[in-house]
């Protein structure tokens, strides 16, 4: 069972990094980090709260096609099909942020 772990974030300019480890079966550590530019924070397509679940879900997701499409190679964009993949799945979120 491969289990992944939230290390944090990192403020960087133009963009926050996302930090996870994945530690595959055999046990080994590999980190992956994901980035977001900060145009989709400031344009409010995405809250700063929503960001580590979004992350979250996109490595679950990567890491379930890595069979198919190869490892994954770290720093890993967040792109604006990610915001809205998420936005559809999370419809709750959705609509908190017309407020």
């Amino acid at each position: 069972m491969t289990r992944v772990r939230y290390l944090g974030v990192i403020p960087q300019t133009g963009h926050r990094e996302y930090g996870f480890n994945v530690e595959g079966e055999d046990k080994s550590v590999r980190q992956i980090i994901l980035t977001i530019d900060d145009l989709v924070f400031s344009e409010k397509q995405l809250k700063f709260q929503e960001a580590p679940d979004l992350c979250y879900q996109k490595v679950k997701s990567d890491l379930a096609n890595e069979d198919t499409s190869g490892l994954i190679s770290s720093p890993v964009t967040v792109t604006l099909s990610d915001v809205a993949s998420y936005r559809d799945s999370h419809p709750g979120n959705k609509a908190r942020s017309r407020r």
